[in-house]
């Protein structure tokens, strides 16, 4: 069974896949259920640009907040089956004081929601390139997001970067996600790509995640996009730091795309995780291919 726990079911700017394509896409890849996110941004596409862009980096016009997105993924959700997938909110400000205000809201117009999430702070150029003050994980404002988790005993998925771009090897924003986790014990909390991103490269990054897991119980790890090229090499063989790390914390592992959009490409996306997945004993296997997702986003 293969559970993937981070599917984008809209691109930059905001296109939906249509529930019929999801469903398609993910009988074709293999996969069981799926965690539906948003995107909290929209590419904006200015008079002066002349290519329509499709991605975050496509140009160097802005992003800016898209609270719409929770609508899009309700809808969708409404079309899907409640077993196979599970819906998550992100359309908000994470450094706007009265997000949850916008979080409560949703939350209670759509009985779909097992989570929020993915919430985007420090992300490589996609923090300067979006409108407004640069979120991080330690921000006041997060705090009653955090808060709303807990009450609702979902999990918030983050978005945070170890470093920023440019200075390889270095973790100085890991501070922030560490006095955030603290502050909220009770929440559960899953860090997507385990603060790995584009032109963002911690070194010994397997060190970092092991300490946060043994600090913070409630603390899960996505593998996912960028953290793959670290966990498999060029030849798609596990590392064994990472592997052991795994084995080490079963119960604290899921496995994701990051699926763009439209599915076409699920297939060829679920390759990586496979991979992995072989290199792990039974137990773990089971446990981060499908178990922890059940019980974090299904309570199963």
């Amino acid at each position: 069974m293969l559970i993937d726990a981070h599917v984008h079911a809209v691109d930059f700017l905001q296109q939906p896949a249509s529930a019929g394509e999801l469903l398609r896409g993910m009988d074709a890849a293999g996969v069981d259920r799926a965690v539906l996110f948003g995107l909290p941004v929209k590419k904006k596409w200015p008079s002066n640009e002349p290519r329509r862009p499709h991605y975050y980096l496509d140009g160097n016009s802005p992003c800016y907040y898209f609270s719409l997105t929770d609508e899009i993924i309700a809808s969708l959700a409404a079309e899907l089956p409640r077993d196979r997938f599970a819906a998550t909110l992100c359309g908000f400000d994470p450094t706007d004081q009265v997000a949850v205000d916008h979080i409560q809201l949703v939350w209670e117009r759509h009985d779909c929601w097992r989570g929020l999430g993915e919430i985007m702070l420090r992300h490589d150029d996609l923090t300067n390139l979006t409108h407004g003050e640069n979120p991080s994980a330690a921000h006041p404002a997060l705090d009653s997001v955090f808060a709303f988790a807990a009450d609702q005993d979902c999990p918030v998925a983050v978005h945070h970067d170890s470093s920023s771009p440019g200075r390889p090897g270095e973790h100085e924003y890991v501070g922030q996600l560490d006095r955030m986790l603290t502050r909220h014990p009770g929440t559960t909390t899953i860090w997507c790509h385990a603060g790995v991103s584009r032109r963002v490269e911690p070194r010994r990054q397997h060190e970092v995640v092991e300490h946060l897991l043994d600090e913070h119980p409630r603390l899960h790890i996505d593998v996912s996009w960028q953290l793959l090229d670290l966990v498999l090499s060029d030849d798609g063989t596990p590392s064994p730091e990472w592997t052991k790390l795994i084995t080490r914390h079963p119960d604290r592992f899921v496995l994701g795309t990051d699926l763009l959009g439209r599915p076409e490409n699920w297939s060829e996306l679920t390759i990586p995780l496979r991979r992995l997945l072989d290199a792990l004993p039974g137990p773990a296997r089971d446990a981060v291919g499908a178990g922890n997702a059940l019980r974090l986003w299904w309570h199963e």
